[in-house]
């Protein structure tokens, strides 16, 4: 995540009570409660087991999409 996406983060936080994740392919800011889990990819730079995606990511990769963008 760079620090830029910390400070909007960081800022959305504090203007909402709500918790707030970013997506691991589009970057979009998306609440905890609407987003899904799926494991890390352990290829990639993340140290994290598993990521969130925003609904919209979600649903291309339900669809069967392969090339998601990737942050």
């Amino acid at each position: 995540m760079s620090a830029m996406q910390e400070d909007v983060l960081g800022t959305r936080r504090t203007a909402v009570a709500e918790d707030i994740v970013l997506c691991a392919r589009c970057g979009k800011a998306t609440p905890i409660k609407d987003s899904h889990i799926i494991e890390g990819d352990v290829l990639d730079e993340t140290l994290s087991e598993f990521e969130y995606l925003c609904p919209d990511c979600w649903q291309a990769l339900e669809t069967g999409e392969k090339d998601l963008p990737i942050v």
